[in-house]
């Protein structure tokens, strides 16, 4: 364990001598990047804005795109170009000349001059909207016209006097026929309405992805996990069959393991966004959790593999061959477990967890609660 808190203490450093209340900011090829615990942005001469703190603030226009992220995001002042910001509360009242995707618990929206796509609990559209709209939230509510069409997944969806919707209205809904929508908003001509089950179905196609690049996407996904497991198991076969033996034997253990080690990981980058040299450095945190989340995912597969053949009788894999073989079938079944709509994911997850806590384990040999050695 303490190898990886050897790793994570490396990763802080930068955070650790420069974090303080006082916002620091680096102008970079017109670029600009803040951090601290409250970021107050008024330069109006940058261009794209980098922006990660507690409460971030956008308070002078800007001439490029705006990426931000905080408890609090404000984006008070005009954006020339995109905005990206999560938050738990995300309030967008200066106009946005591009596309806008936001995601928080509470989102408030302006004018948005291409397409919008948002994300929360609340979300409130108050601006115009000169593209098409992608919603899922617990609550939606429309206060002004939007030019495109409108794809919205919400339990309550609510329209102000000013709401109007020039395009096709798709509503997902567990009930949608119980979703009034006055005609002054959108014709019922224009309205489709659908249950909540469509909405996995058809998400892929309202963000310009089509089913037929899922499902390359798909394949190619089955036959990198393959190949890959198949070199772990030329380069370090010990090493792998000692986490499939975890993974199979304790996977409350790896589960739990590998929860800790990926918490660890990403959450590296929220502190390192607090800081300024710490914000520069948050890519590679990112870059980090992406690795290890990857490589559990291969050994996730490759056990699961070994596992279903044992099931019909094969016995453990001795060979490269064999190894590459369940690593395909583990392939195959934790890709076809992801088409499952809800679930399917929540499966993926577990496995990629597992595989990473049995990583974990056989590398770093974690302990908790290990007795000291007796003094000499």
């Amino acid at each position: 364990m303490w190898k990886i808190a050897f790793l994570i203490l490396c990763l802080l450093l930068p955070t650790l001598a420069t974090a303080q209340d006082d916002p620091e900011f680096l102008k970079l090829g017109g670029d600009l990047y803040g951090g601290g615990s409250a970021v107050v942005v008024t330069d109006a001469a940058a261009h794209d804005v980098f922006l990660g703190a507690q409460d971030t603030t956008l308070a002078g226009p800007i001439t490029g795109s705006a990426h931000m992220v905080g408890q609090n995001v404000i984006l008070a002042q005009p954006v020339a170009g995109n905005a990206y910001a999560a938050g738990q509360t995300v309030t967008l009242s200066g106009a946005v000349a591009g596309s806008a995707t936001l995601a928080g618990q509470t989102v408030t929206i302006g004018n948005i001059g291409r397409n919008l796509r948002a994300f929360g609990q609340s979300v409130a559209v108050n601006g115009t909207v000169g593209g098409a709209a992608l919603i899922a939230a617990q609550s939606v509510t429309f206060n002004n016209a939007i030019t495109g069409d409108v794809a919205v997944n919400a339990e309550m969806i609510n329209f102000g006097p000013a709401a109007k919707i020039d395009g096709t209205l798709t509503i997902y809904h567990s009930d949608p026929a119980s979703i009034d929508v006055p005609n002054e908003v959108v014709p019922a001509a224009r309205i489709a309405r659908k249950t909540v089950e469509e909405w996995s179905k058809d998400a892929p196609t309202s963000i310009g992805v089509s089913r037929q690049t899922i499902w390359r996407g798909l394949l190619s996904t089955i036959v990198t996990v393959t190949v890959l497991a198949a070199l772990l198991a030329a380069l370090i076969p010990a090493k792998l069959s000692q986490m499939r033996a975890t993974f199979l034997a304790r996977p409350l253990r790896s589960f739990w393991f590998g929860f800790l080690t990926l918490s660890a990981a990403i959450g590296t980058s929220v502190v390192l966004a607090m800081s300024l040299i710490g914000l520069l450095a948050m890519p590679l945190s990112i870059v980090l959790a992406i690795i290890i989340g990857f490589v559990g995912y291969i050994v996730g597969a490759y056990a699961l593999g070994v596992g279903l053949l044992s099931l019909i009788g094969r016995a453990d894999p001795g060979t490269w061959i064999e190894r590459a073989l369940a690593a395909a079938v583990g392939a195959v079944v934790i890709a076809g477990i992801g088409l499952v709509p809800f679930v399917g994911w929540l499966v993926v997850l577990a496995v990629t967890l597992t595989g990473v806590g049995a990583l974990c384990i056989v590398f770093f040999r974690p302990r908790f609660y290990s007795e000291a050695a007796p003094a000499t």
